[in-house]
């Protein structure tokens, strides 16, 4: 469910394969957030990010000095988000931008154009839609939606959802840590997210830079991302935990191909190399995975470059002796006393921390028989 808190509808024409745009119309009077139509139609676009049939871009705002008006502009208003009148100059200026976008992109098309700012659990959006009037969507003379029954990718042509909660976090940590020389793989700087009708499409790409955007998230991220997140995915359905390991090594075993190969991962394959090794009486207990890792909280994205350092945290230690056995993440080890797996240099001894509760209750209780 979303709390709508303002929006407008406008509307420009240019047919594809045209560079012709024409009748411009951007409004100057917000819509009716009380009107049930609107409501479902910009719950209709937001449940669409992220689900099945769609690819999800993540990314944030360029900085490379071609990203035109519109970031310094969205930042004057999340100072002010409730003013309407800056958010209607706002949509005027996005549209402004998405004129001039279509008219250089062959393949872009008109159509109407919703602007939304909303929130969605614990976060506010901005939202901007590309949408068509086809089968449950219909607006009236004024751009008034009147009827909504379904609201699908043959409805919205493309669409661009930020976080406004993200944004500000992640601008104030920027500007308390300019020139940081941390490991920019290690830091997720998202906050905007689109729907690409497929990768790379020019259609989308004219969405995003007409906003200013940059797409991608830190490789390091996603690839911690992909191996931490499949094995979380089967972890937390009681049916998939005895597979967990094997999904976790298979995807990692995935990375390392497309690592020694040259060549970007894709979040269909890492779904593919995990479902493999789910026995086919499971199968419908893996439904869900590519939205779970693509959605706006694990940021796994369609694509990406593995990065070397991250997937080599990922794979494991193993060493043996009499009466023991041991393996553990690479990113595990360390030698403070707070590492998962401690090293005391000094004693050469390993420390284990973060038991499961699992392991602790059979240690209890294999100590209390003994003492019985």
């Amino acid at each position: 469910m979303i709390t709508l808190k303002t929006a407008i509808i406008h509307s420009f024409k240019k047919l594809a394969y045209t560079e012709f745009v024409s009748d411009v119309v951007k409004k100057n009077v917000v819509l009716d957030t009380n009107n049930p139509a609107l409501t479902l139609l910009v719950e209709g676009i937001n449940g669409l990010i992220g689900k099945e049939g769609n690819s999800v871009v993540y990314g944030q705002f360029a900085n490379d000095g071609r990203q035109g008006p519109f970031p310094e502009h969205f930042s004057a208003f999340v100072e002010q988000p409730d003013d309407q009148a800056q958010f209607v100059a706002l949509t005027h200026l996005a549209m402004d931008q998405l004129v001039d976008q279509a008219g250089s992109r062959t393949l872009a098309t008109g159509g109407h154009v919703l602007c939304a700012h909303y929130t969605s659990g614990a976060s506010d959006f901005f939202l901007v839609a590309s949408i068509k009037e086809r089968g449950g969507i219909q607006l009236d003379e004024n751009y008034v939606p009147k009827e909504i029954q379904e609201v699908d990718l043959k409805t919205v042509q493309q669409a661009a959802r930020i976080n406004l909660v993200r944004f500000v976090d992640v601008t104030e940590a920027a500007a308390k840590a300019p020139g940081n020389n941390e490991d920019t793989e290690e830091v997720d700087s998202t906050y905007l997210c689109f729907i690409s009708r497929g990768r790379d499409s020019q259609a989308s790409d004219y969405f995003i830079s007409a906003l200013g955007c940059a797409k991608g998230v830190a490789s390091g991220r996603a690839t911690k991302n992909a191996v931490d997140y499949v094995a979380r995915f089967f972890r937390d359905k009681k049916e998939l935990k005895p597979f967990a390991y094997r999904a976790k090594e298979a995807v990692v075993k995935y990375l390392q191909d497309r690592l020694a190969d040259g060549k970007p991962a894709r979040l269909d394959a890492i779904c593919h190399a995990a479902t493999q090794q789910v026995p086919a009486e499971l199968v419908d207990e893996i439904v869900g995975l590519k939205d779970y890792l693509n959605d706006e909280k694990h940021r796994v994205p369609e694509e990406f470059t593995v990065n070397p350092k991250a997937l080599k945290e990922k794979t494991r230690i193993k060493g043996d002796a009499a009466s023991w056995s041991i393996q553990f993440e690479r990113g595990a080890l360390g030698q403070e006393a707070t590492a998962d797996v401690y090293y005391d240099e000094n004693r050469k001894k390993l420390i284990l921390s973060n038991l499961t509760q699992e392991l602790i209750d059979l240690i209890d209780k294999e100590l209390k028989a003994r003492a019985g």
